[in-house]
């Protein structure tokens, strides 16, 4: 089991969701999954997203129709596995450090 689940919701984002998933990889903490929620997208969206899937076990693709927002969300809630949850926005860029510093701050 993964420490921490990370949930990215996916709809059409192709032109962001490269940089979004490369900053999950860079993550100097380790112990994580990452449970892309594609909602329909129709744009490249779920492509980028099974590539990432190919090349890295800690990341998984799981696809439905759209049905928004919380609905992805609350897909990637149930497909978790992860001790801790955390959402991430699929147009957002982390820190390389961040989960660490989330999980440190949550393990104090």
């Amino acid at each position: 089991m993964a420490r921490l689940s990370v949930i990215v919701p996916v709809y059409n984002v192709e032109d962001y969701l490269e940089e979004c998933l490369d900053s999950v990889v860079a993550q100097t903490f380790t112990d994580f999954e990452c449970v892309m929620v594609d909602d329909g997208s129709t744009d490249a969206s779920a492509a980028i997203a099974e590539r990432y899937a190919a090349r890295d076990e800690r990341f998984r693709l799981v696809t439905q129709e759209n049905g928004g927002l919380s609905k992805a969300r609350n897909t990637g809630i149930d497909q978790s596995r992860g001790e801790l949850l955390v959402f991430l926005d699929s147009d957002d860029v982390l820190p390389v450090n961040a989960y660490e510093l989330l999980v440190g701050a949550l393990d104090q």
